[in-house]
């Protein structure tokens, strides 16, 4: 997976229209989760599906702080991107 923002958007759009057992183009991705249900335990399991996707360790609240798809993937893409540029640059110095 890469940290590209079309990449990132694409896989949260699945995965949360997987949770919420939708289709993924059923889903309009700058409504707010909350307004398809989305609660907190089904929160708490994107957060850990997008620690495990991406590797990178987020708050539990990143979903509420981010509500939507468009949000939570910019979020998220610029996260995976610091932390790619972080690892790029430790391997420089190393």
């Amino acid at each position: 997976m890469t940290a590209g923002n079309r990449d990132v958007h694409t896989w949260l759009t699945e995965r949360v229209a997987k949770y919420l057992r939708r289709s993924p183009e059923d889903i309009d991705t700058s409504v707010p989760l909350a307004d398809y249900g989305l609660d907190s335990l089904t929160a708490l399991a994107i957060t850990a599906d997008i620690e495990d996707e991406f590797e990178v360790t987020v708050d539990d609240a990143l979903t509420w702080d981010h509500p939507t798809v468009d949000a939570l993937s910019a979020a998220l893409s610029a996260l995976v991107g610091e932390q790619a540029q972080a690892a790029h640059t430790s391997g420089e110095q190393a």
